[in-house]
C-alpha cells in the first residue's frame, strides 16, 4: 500500500479542519494500552479524502496526514467507522509517528 504524507504542516491543518464541520472522527483520545496518557485520535477529511493522526500526550503533540486509500465510498460516507484499509493506512501512520516520537511521548 502506497501511502503519501503531506508537505505542509498537518497540525496546523488538522487545527483548521477541526473548526469546520467537515471531518469524520473515527477515533478521539484514545488512549495507549501500556501508557494510558498517551491519546491516540484519527480524523478523515471530508474535502481532501485524506486521514489526520494526532498522537498526544497534553504536553507534546505530533500530527500527520496521509491520503486515504479508497476513492469510493466517498469520506463524507463513512460516518459509520473507517473502513479496513482506511484502518491500515491510519494505524501504520500511528505506528510510525510513535516509533519517531515515543521518547518524547512516554515522558511524563
Amino acid at each position: 500500500m502506497k501511502t503519501t504524507h503531506t508537505p505542509d504542516n498537518p497540525e496546523a491543518r488538522l487545527e483548521a479542519l477541526l473548526k469546520t464541520k467537515e471531518f469524520i472522527p473515527f477515533h478521539v483520545d484514545l488512549p495507549d494500552k501500556e501508557y494510558d496518557y498517551v491519546k491516540l485520535s484519527i480524523y478523515g477529511a471530508i474535502k481532501t479524502n485524506e486521514l489526520f493522526v494526532k498522537i498526544t500526550n497534553d504536553r507534546v503533540t505530533f500530527v500527520e496526514a496521509v491520503s486515504s486509500p479508497l476513492i469510493a465510498p466517498a469520506m463524507a460516507e463513512r460516518i459509520w467507522g473507517m473502513d479496513a484499509e482506511d484502518g491500515d493506512a491510519a494505524f501504520s501512520l500511528a505506528n510510525q509517528l510513535w516509533e519517531k516520537h515515543k521518547a518524547d511521548l512516554i515522558k511524563r
